[in-house]
């Protein structure tokens, strides 16, 4: 069994690349973002053409998000029961790895197998790059490429996530947690798609058990 997860507004109560933006990016990112979400643009080249409009350094930037991150209750212990039972935990995020890498290491799980954007710092801004599992540049579908890639180590696989750019990777698991009165669960609510909700991460394990069947 293979469990995807989603990082920002899934691991975290809020969305830190939302607060990255909205704290440290020049105008214009907001008309960006509501391109994205009315469907004219991908997460991928969303996230290209706002975080062009960051000049803070990494270090700044880091600090910030160690400081704002709220981790969503229950994670450390779900991930421990995961991997105690044999279960591989995966981050698949359109987030930036600066910012999930820093997150993670405060509260203790840096080791955690993530595949997220990568970032370079440059005086022009953030050069955000998707690669799928081959190394390959990508411009749409990130998370649906790895859980494809996924899929093929082990099944059934399991995804959990809240929002939108969630969407089409939940369409293809075999069993979906989204986040209570997030956009995902709105979203497969309206398609009619089978899925469960949660708050914490507690909520998620009962369920995760009868699944595979744990004891």
């Amino acid at each position: 069994m293979i469990i995807q997860c989603d990082f920002d507004g899934t691991v975290t109560l809020n969305n830190m690349s939302v607060e990255l933006r909205d704290r440290f990016a020049s105008r214009g990112w907001q008309e960006v973002e509501a391109e994205y979400l009315q469907g004219g643009l991908t997460v991928e080249q969303s996230n290209r053409q706002q975080y062009v409009l960051l000049r803070e350094s990494r270090e700044v930037l880091q600090r910030f998000a160690r400081q704002k991150a709220i981790v969503r209750p229950g994670f450390l212990s779900f991930v421990n029961r995961c991997l105690t039972a044999g279960i591989r935990f995966v981050i698949v995020s359109s987030g930036l790895d600066f910012y999930i890498k820093a997150v993670l290491g405060n509260i203790g799980a840096p080791e955690l197998e993530v595949y997220c954007a990568q970032t370079s710092f440059t005086g022009d801004g953030i050069v955000v790059t998707y690669l799928d599992p081959e190394g390959k540049t990508v411009e749409r579908g990130f998370k649906e490429g790895y859980l494809a890639w996924l899929r093929k180590q082990d099944n059934p696989l399991i995804y959990i996530g809240d929002s939108l750019s969630d969407f089409d990777a939940a369409l293809a698991a075999d069993y979906v947690f989204a986040v209570n009165c997030g956009r995902l669960h709105r979203l497969l609510s309206v398609n009619s798609v089978s899925h469960y909700t949660f708050t914490d991460f507690n909520d998620i394990w009962p369920q995760v058990r009868q699944i595979g069947e744990l004891p």
